[in-house]
C-alpha cells in the first residue's frame, strides 16, 4: 500500500480556513466509488472532507465539485504501509470506510492472489488506515463508521473469498469498538443489502441474472445511513445497523 505525501499549498490554506471556521474534519475512504461518493456528498455540508482512494485524477475532480475538500491518493491493494499522512490530519472527528472489491468464483476455482486482493482491499487496507488514524481520531474524540456487507450473516455459493473478507472486517471492528471506547472513539458497522452501484452491475453479470436497480438499495441510502449513525446524541452509540432494499415483488 502507498501514499502520496501531501504537498502544502492551496489545499492546505483552504483547509486553515475551514478549521478556524469550527468545521469537523472527515475521512472518506474510497471516496470516488458508488457509495463513497454518496457518503463525501452528505457529508460535505459539515465537514471539511478529505478524499481517499487510488485514482488520483477521480479524486481532485470529486474534491472540486465539493465546498470545503482535500484529497488523498492511496492504492489500499498494494503493501500494508501507509505513509505521507496529511500533516494537518492531527484531529479526525470521523473516518468512514466505504472501499471495496468483490471477486466471485468456487472455492475450487478461486486462486489465492484472489483471495490476497480481496482481504488487501476489504480488511489489511481498513485496519491500516484506522490504526494510522487512530491519535487523530482520539484526539478528537472522534467516529469510525465501517460500510460492510450482509454477506457476513452467511455466504451463499460462489463468493467465499469476500464473505470471508467482510466477516473479518466485522470481527475487526468489534475488537476496535472494545479497544477504543475507552479513549473516546466511537465504532459502528453498516451492512447494507446489494446497493445500485457500479459494483452491483459486475456481480450481476457473473450471477448471469438481470439488473434490477429498482429492487436495490440507492447509494444515497446508505449516505443517509452513515449520516443517522453520526447524529446519534451523545449518550448513545449506535455499533451495528443493517439496511436492506424495500421488497417490491
Amino acid at each position: 500500500m502507498w501514499a502520496r505525501p501531501f504537498v502544502d499549498g492551496p489545499f492546505s490554506r483552504r483547509l486553515s480556513s475551514s478549521a478556524m471556521s469550527g468545521r469537523g474534519i472527515a475521512v472518506v475512504v474510497g471516496a470516488t466509488g458508488g457509495i463513497g461518493a454518496e457518503v463525501a456528498a452528505a457529508l460535505a455540508d459539515r465537514y471539511t472532507l478529505w478524499l481517499v482512494g487510488r485514482d488520483e485524477t477521480a479524486l481532485k475532480e470529486a474534491a472540486e465539485t465539493l465546498p470545503d475538500a482535500h484529497f488523498w491518493t492511496v492504492d489500499l491493494s498494494g503493501d500494508t504501509d501507509i505513509s505521507g499522512i496529511p500533516p494537518k490530519l492531527t484531529s479526525v472527528d470521523v473516518l468512514v470506510h466505504c472501499a471495496g472489491i468483490i471477486d466471485l468464483g468456487t472455492v475450487a476455482a478461486t486462486p489465492s492472489v484472489t483471495w490476497r486482493e480481496l482481504f488487501a482491499v476489504n480488511l489489511f487496507g481498513v485496519v491500516e488506515m484506522t490504526r494510522v488514524l487512530l491519535p487523530a481520531l482520539r484526539a478528537a474524540r472522534g467516529r469510525v463508521v465501517l460500510v460492510n456487507s450482509t454477506a457476513v450473516h452467511g455466504s451463499p455459493a460462489n463468493r467465499a473469498a469476500y464473505a470471508a473478507s467482510k466477516t473479518a472486517l466485522r470481527v475487526f471492528a468489534e475488537a476496535l469498538h472494545h479497544e477504543e471506547l475507552p479513549h473516546g472513539v466511537r465504532v459502528s458497522s453498516i451492512y447494507p443489502g446489494r446497493v445500485d452501484t457500479a459494483m452491483q452491475r459486475s456481480v450481476r453479470r457473473a450471477e448471469g441474472g438481470p439488473y434490477e436497480p429498482e429492487r436495490y438499495l440507492g447509494p444515497a441510502s446508505v449516505a443517509a445511513a452513515v449520516r443517522a449513525v453520526l447524529a446519534a446524541p451523545a449518550d448513545a452509540h449506535l455499533t451495528e445497523l443493517v439496511l436492506q432494499p424495500e421488497w417490491r415483488p
